[in-house]
Order: C-alpha cells, then sequence, then structure tokens
C-alpha cells in the first residue's frame, strides 16, 4: 500500500465524489472564508494546487463541493489509492452480511463487490484530469473478472508525463482472459520518463524492443506475471536507474539475462519461479539477494554480501551449507528459512570467511524432528560470525525428544565436538527455545566455545508481541506449549546456567502472562 506524508495523502474513493456527505470540516470552512476574503481563485495556478494538496483527501473532495477553484485543483489531486480498505467498502460488507441473497449466492456477493469497486474508481478518475498525477495504486483483489476496457481507461486517463508510481495489482482467481498490460504506456512521451515504480501482479507483461531507455525507474515489482525471460531481459537493460528488482510466481521464467551492466542495481529478489534455471546479470554494486531453493544456475557479477534464502522445498538448510560458500563467498549477512529438514546439515571444508550475521528460521513440525546440534557446521564455517540468531517455530508441541527425560534417568550424555574456538561471537538468540535435548547439546557447545560472548537470550515464548516491541499482541500459545515452556526453563536451569561465564549477561525468558490468553 502506497503510504505518504500530509501532503501526499492517497485518494479514499467513496469521500471522493464532488457528491461527498457529511459536515464540511473546520480545514474547509477556513478555506471557503479564506477564499472570500482573498479570493483564491486568482491566485496562480502553480500556488493554488501546491496550497490544495496539503488538505486531507476527505477535506479536499469536500472543498471541491463549495469553491470553483479547488474544484479546478480536485481534477488535479496526485496520489490516487484504490483498496478493500477504501472508505466505504466495510459499509458494504455489512450490508452483504444481512442481506439474505447475498448469504446464500455467493456470486450474487461476489458481483456486488466487483461492481461497487469498478463504479467508484470509475467515478473518480472520470472526473480527475489526469494531468497532475503523481501516483495511480489499483489493488484489484476483490475484482476477479474486470473488464479489460475498464483497465485501459483508467491507464490512459492516469499514465501521462508526470507519473512516478504505478501499481496493477489484480486478483489470481481470474475467471476471464488475463490482461495483457500495455506496454506502450511506458514509452518515454506517453509515461515513462517520469515513471519510477512500477507494480504489476497477475497479468501479462510483453514489454516491445521499440521502448527506449527508461532513466527514471528504480523499482520493479513483478508477482504472477506471465513475461519471457528474453523480454525481462531486454526490459530491465533499458532501465538505466533500476536499484530494485522483485520477481515472485512468474513461471514463463526459464533463462533470465541482461545483456547490459545493471550499474545501480542493489536489491534483486527472486522466489517461487519455479521453471527457471539460469540467472545471469551483472549487477556490480549489487548487495542484497533474495532467492528461493531451486537449482539455478546464478551468475551475478558481483560480490553479493547480503543474502536471503526462503525454501519452499525440504533441506533448505543442508543446500545453504553446501551450495553458498562456493558461489558467495563474499556474504556477510546470511537469513534461512527452511520449512522442514529431512536430512542433517552436514559438516564441510568450505567456509563463510567474512560472515557476521546468521539468522535460521526452521520450522520443527512433528513429523521431521530437527537435530539442532548438526547447526554447529554453520558456526565452524563461520570464523568472522558477530550475531548468530535461530529461530525454531515448535508448533506448541511437547517435546518427545526432551533433554528431561535423561536427566530423570540420571543418563544424561549431551553430544560434544572437538573445541572450536569462536573468538568473535558476541550474540547468540534463540527463540521458541525448547527442552529438546539437541538444542540443549547446541547451546552447551555455543557457551563452551563462544570465548567472546556478551549476551545470550534464550526465550521459550513463540512469539511475545511485548518483548519485541512491534506489537501489543501475543502469539497464542497452547496448554502443551505453556508446559514445553516451563520445561525448558528447567532444562536451562539444569544443564546451562551452571556453566555461563558471569561476564555473559544471560537471559532465560518465559511466555508473559499474556501469550497464553
Amino acid at each position: 500500500m502506497y503510504t505518504g506524508t500530509r501532503r501526499n495523502r492517497e485518494l479514499r474513493p467513496g469521500s471522493s465524489s464532488a457528491s461527498s456527505q457529511g459536515p464540511v470540516s473546520q480545514d474547509v470552512q477556513g478555506f471557503e472564508v479564506m477564499e472570500r476574503r482573498f479570493m483564491l481563485d486568482k491566485l496562480p495556478e502553480d500556488i493554488f494546487d501546491s496550497l490544495y494538496s496539503y488538505l486531507p483527501i476527505e477535506d479536499a473532495a469536500r472543498a471541491a463541493c463549495v469553491s470553483h477553484g479547488f474544484l479546478r485543483s480536485w481534477r488535479r489531486y496526485p496520489r490516487l489509492l484504490f483498496n478493500n480498505k477504501t472508505k466505504g467498502y466495510k459499509k458494504l460488507k455489512m450490508h452483504l452480511d444481512q442481506d439474505t441473497r447475498a448469504l446464500e449466492d455467493e456470486q450474487y456477493r461476489q458481483d456486488k463487490i466487483e461492481s461497487y469497486f469498478i463504479n467508484m474508481i470509475n467515478h473518480a478518475l472520470e472526473n480527475h484530469s489526469g494531468f497532475g498525477m503523481k501516483a495511480l495504486v489499483l489493488q484489484l483483489f476483490p475484482c476477479p473478472n474486470i473488464d479489460a476496457s475498464y483497465l485501459d481507461k483508467w491507464l490512459q486517463i492516469a499514465v501521462k508525463p508526470g507519473i512516478e508510481e504505478l501499481a496493477l495489482e489484480m486478483s489470481i482467481l481470474k475467471k476471464k482472459a488475463e490482461y495483457n498490460f500495455p506496454s506502450l504506456l511506458l514509452s518515454n512521451e506517453i509515461g515513462g520518463a517520469t515513471l519510477e515504480s512500477l507494480r504489476l501482479t497477475s497479468c501479462s507483461f510483453h514489454p516491445t524492443t521499440t521502448l527506449c531507455c527508461n532513466k527514471s525507474l528504480t523499482s520493479l515489482y513483478l508477482s504472477f506475471v506471465h513475461i519471457t525471460g528474453e523480454e525481462l531481459g531486454r526490459f530491465v537493460s533499458s532501465c538505466l536507474a533500476l536499484a530494485r528488482l522483485s520477481i515472485y510466481n512468474c513461471n514463463d521464467l526459464i533463462c533470465f539475462k541482461a545483456p547490459s551492466v545493471m550499474h545501480h542495481l542493489n536489491h534483486f529478489h527472486v522466489t517461487q519461479c519455479k521453471m527457471l534455471q539460469v540467472i545471469e546479470i551483472r549487477a556490480p554494486k549489487l548487495s542484497s539477494f533474495v532467492y528461493g531453493d531451486n537449482p539455478i544456475q546464478i551468475s551475478l557479477g558481483a560480490e553479493v554480501k547480503h543474502i536471503r534464502m526462503i525454501g519452499s522445498k525440504p533441506n533448505t538448510l543442508c543446500h545453504a551449507r553446501a551450495e553458498l560458500p562456493w558461489f558467495m563467498p563474499a556474504v556477510e549477512r546470511l537469513i534461512v528459512e527452511s520449512n522442514c529438514e529431512k536430512v542433517k546439515t552436514p559438516i564441510m571444508p568450505s567456509k563463510f570467511l567474512l560472515l557476521k550475521y546468521l539468522d535460521i528460521s526452521l520450522v520443527d513440525i512433528q513429523l521431521y524432528r530437527h537435530d539442532y546440534f548438526c547447526l554447529v557446521s554453520f558456526l565452524e564455517a563461520s570464523p568472522a560470525l558477530e550475531t548468530f540468531m535461530l529461530r525454531v517455530g515448535t508448533g506448541n508441541l511437547l517435546r518427545r525428544d526432551s533433554v528431561l527425560k535423561d536427566l530423570d534417568k540420571d543418563q544424561l550424555h549431551l553430544r560434544e565436538m572437538p573445541e572450536c574456538l569462536h573468538y568473535n561471537l558476541k550474540n547468540v538468540m534463540i527463540t521458541g527455545f525448547s527442552s529438546a535435548k539437541s538444542l540443549i547439546e547446541l547451546t552447551n557447545y555455543i557457551v563452551r566455545n563462544a570465548s567472546a560472548l556478551v549476551c545470550m537470550t534464550l526465550d521459550t515464548a513463540r512469539g511475545c508481541g511485548r518483548r519485541t516491541g512491534k506489537t501489543d499482541k501475543c502469539q497464542h500459545m497452547s496448554k502443551e506449549g505453556i508446559m514445553e515452556a516451563q520445561k525448558a526453563l528447567e532444562a536451562v536451569n539444569r544443564c546451562i546456567e551452571g556453566i555461563v561465564a558471569s561476564s555473559i549477561n544471560f537471559k532465560a525468558l518465559e511466555p508473559c502472562c499474556q501469550c497464553g490468553c
């Protein structure tokens, strides 16, 4: 969603019409008085439009009802956003929830919602001149059956010289023919000369060879878009200022090669492109690379320092450990997200010589019990590592492999590795910490070998909102999850705390009072 300052508010359809109902706010009343007193209509147009753009969009719509000058500026309002959070949609949903036919006939309900959206957008854009528009964001997820003629008309109104941001995000649940985005709109004569950001979702995009070099586009986002590797390579090579390239679920891509050097590209994200086999680009300033775990032949022409791997298949951790040191030797920050690991991460001779930050997220579902101790392979391969984060999704289950079973039988035998001192590792945090024996073994290894360790936090909660500060809500923990957290704290007390040096800031955190609500 586009967000902006007070100067650059989004248009919220439903309150945008010149026939908007409701009392005029104090701001509008003040401007009405000012117009009578100072004859604002006689101000130079650029000053008037600049003054007008400071109004919140609701007041701008109402002001257009009472002033010829404001009506003139309304048709040049700079930033328009249409989505299912705009004013009126929630009221429509409430009405349909009380409509007997809508409750019984899902197609009738969908048609009502789609008709509302189309009429709302159509009315707003038909009353806009198109000139002065900086951004148009169309998030049309509730409209799977929208006719292409509406999209063509709206884009022709909006895309003119001066447009900076364009987003066409459509539902992936379409029933009619797929919309073919008119690439001619991106020519320098129409809108390409000033366009800085382009987002396309669930459509076809086939840029032609006739498009000139684009010197302003800095961000390109494609999701569920039908485009070939040749078309994409040719288009991004013509975008001389492109800095961010994000590609998701574009399954027509097989071989993506950019023929020209991408001098400004610093962020490249490509995931879920199931048919993609080859990536060859030359991006000397590329610093952040995000990709899935498909076997891809990759050549980036740069020593990438930040890498994020998002696993869609088993054994992403194993793949990262085995492959990354060879073709990404300069990585300094590595984030790996894995849904399941069926095999142990192997100990290998290859090294992450420059790696300073390692963040591993692992969903440990009951079907595949991961051996956390094998993550020592990453630690031993990273002599410069300073921060290690391990995030475990346990699914709120009691651990069948709890270390407490051995403690209760007085038969505790923790595995150990040959001594390998880590002279740079200072910060360690494990969230979703449990009493799993292999996790206790991993923690024990770190405490004994990280000679520079300053801070270690073992958090037994799944996601305590109060603790992270990101939200005031906590992820719900079941009764079994709360019981496992208590077992984890007992395991820490019996197996870990006794070997932690007093100089280390050591914390073992239990769920807060809201986590189990």
